[in-house]
């Protein structure tokens, strides 16, 4: 069984759930949407390298990827210091579909060192 979609979730749950006081105070302006979007590209890619194309289609990784873009967003509400941010939301969907895109070429190309 393979643990890249698990261990990247579980990565993603931990760094939206940091309070807004124990983020690092540095001034990352745009930098922060870059960061949504490499979060999700990463699941993206995981999802694919764990599951086969036969087995789940884009359709369904979509839908997934959403729901787990929206949780993220709805548990930082519970969180002291984090807010739930719609334009974080957009960068985690454009980062989504960015993994997606790149997912079938870059599993490849790493297939190639095993």
């Amino acid at each position: 069984m393979k643990y890249a979609t698990v261990i990247v979730s579980l990565l993603i749950v931990i760094a939206v759930l940091i309070p807004g006081q124990d983020l690092p105070d540095v001034d990352i302006g745009a930098y922060d949407k870059l960061i949504h979007m490499a979060m999700f590209a990463a699941w993206a890619v995981a999802v694919r390298h764990d599951f086969s194309a036969r087995m789940i289609r884009f359709p369904v990784i979509i839908v997934g990827g959403l729901l787990f873009c929206a949780m993220t967003e709805l548990l930082q509400l519970l969180v002291e210091g984090r807010s739930f941010d719609v334009y974080d939301m957009a960068a985690d969907v454009v980062g989504l579909i960015a993994g997606l895109l790149v997912s079938r070429p870059l599993l490849a190309f790493i297939s190639r060192f095993k």
